[in-house]
Order: C-alpha cells, then sequence, then structure tokens
C-alpha cells in the first residue's frame, strides 16, 4: 500500500514519482561573486566536502511552466571537491511552494527553504528578488545589452547535497548520505547573454547572508531555456 516515495504516505506533499518533470521557456538570472575565503572555508568545516575556490553562484530561476509542480527558486552555490568528484554545493536555497521545497529536501537534500520570489523580464531588463519575513534578502539586476566577454569558470554540477536524517529523540543528525544529481546535459539553451549584474545580499538571523560581505561581483547573465529532469539524469545518487 505504501507506494509513494515521499511523507506523509496518506496525503503526498508532491507528486510521485516526482521524475520525470520538465519547464518550459524556463528563464534564469545568475551572478557570479568572489568572496572572503575564510568565510567559504568556514562553511565547509562541518561538512566532508574539500574547498576549491571562493567563487559564490547566485541564481533566480523561474520554473513556473513546471509540468509537476510550478515554483520560483533561489540559490548561492560553491565550488567543492568530493573525493574524486567536484560539484556544486549549496549555501542556501529558497522556494516559493511547499510542494516543491519537501520534494527537494526530501528525495536529495537541498537546503531548501520558503521565500516569496520573482523574476520579471521586460525588454531588456531583468530584476529578480527573494524575499523572506517580509525581508528582501536577495535581489539580482541586469541589462541585457550591457554585456561581458567572459564568467568565471567554475564546475558548479554535479550537485552535491549533504542528505541528513535529524535525531528523533534530541537535537543532532541521526545519520547523513551524499548524493550527486546534474541535470545539465539535458538542458536545451534558446537564448543566453552574459551581462553586468548587479547584486545585493542582506541576512537574517536564521539566513546570514551578510557573512557574505564584502564580494566582489565578476560577471553574470540571463538565460531562456527548457529544461528536463529526465528519467536518466533527474534522480539523484548515493556516493557516499
Amino acid at each position: 500500500m505504501m507506494k509513494h516515495n515521499n511523507m506523509p504516505v496518506h496525503a503526498p506533499l508532491y507528486p510521485s514519482p516526482f521524475v520525470p518533470y520538465e519547464c518550459m521557456d524556463q528563464k534564469s538570472i545568475f551572478a557570479y561573486l568572489r568572496v572572503d575565503e575564510t568565510v567559504i572555508k568556514r562553511y565547509l568545516e562541518d561538512t566532508p566536502f574539500d574547498y576549491v575556490d571562493n567563487i559564490l553562484f547566485v541564481s533566480i530561476t523561474d520554473f513556473s511552466n513546471c509540468d509537476k509542480i510550478p515554483y520560483m527558486d533561489c540559490a548561492l552555490t560553491i565550488p567543492v571537491k568530493y573525493d574524486d568528484t567536484y560539484g556544486g554545493y549549496f549555501l542556501y536555497e529558497y522556494e516559493n511552494h511547499d510542494a516543491a521545497i519537501a520534494a527537494g529536501r526530501e528525495l536529495w537534500g537541498y537546503p531548501k527553504k520558503y521565500a516569496d520570489i520573482t523574476l520579471d523580464h521586460n525588454g531588456a531588463n531583468v530584476t529578480a528578488k527573494a524575499t523572506r519575513y517580509g525581508k528582501e534578502i536577495i535581489r539580482l539586476e541586469c541589462n541585457l545589452e550591457e554585456t561581458i566577454e567572459k564568467i568565471p569558470d567554475a564546475t558548479l554540477t554535479p550537485h552535491l547535497n549533504i542528505h541528513a536524517f535529524p535525531n528523533p529523540n534530541k537535537p543532532g543528525i541521526h545519520s547523513t548520505r551524499i548524493t550527486s544529481r546534474d541535470t545539465s546535459p539535458d538542458f536545451q539553451t534558446k537564448e543566453k547573454y552574459l551581462t553586468k549584474v548587479t547584486v545585493h545580499l542582506q541576512g537574517l538571523e536564521t539566513d546570514p547572508l551578510g557573512d557574505l560581505h564584502p564580494f566582489e561581483v565578476l560577471g553574470g547573465g540571463f538565460t531562456i531555456g527548457d529544461f528536463y529532469a529526465t528519467e536518466e539524469n533527474g534522480w539523484g545518487h548515493v556516493i557516499g
């Protein structure tokens, strides 16, 4: 009877199976930041991941055309190394739909929280922001006509997550496993712009984004494309 792979069993929060799913004409604005390497190393102290670089990738992505769950996503990712695998570790991630949050956390360990997220693409101007508890914590803005030649070459896929299970009877973690997930081979780019991007980060007590200051914006861009989470690449894999 328990055919679902998510909780709660009798009234699943998200569709099961969740994969495959797709999002046509997905829009994403992104920026690469250079931050203090001591901050990044501090984030990695309690993880199994090794430091690679002090690049921080910030993105806000519109998944509102997703055929399973329409949602918006905002993520802050750093390059890391796990054994011989290089990929991207999510420091923070926000979404605006409880089912999307639960699916990413329960299935693969993405550190998702709720935020109100918008992305406005008006001609050459793109503005996106994430707001949590009424406070704007992330804003990305660009003009697609303000082009740049290149962006940093940082390895951010596969996504490497700590799939942690909390103790049911006391504080702390009962067990963890490391998952790897990479949908990038199936993404089909329709439009891509490399641009100057303005970045604003403001922290909350529960989300100390202010720790990432000061930072240097190294460039960014905007993409439109078709996203696919296929049976081959949409699922994650336990690698540790």
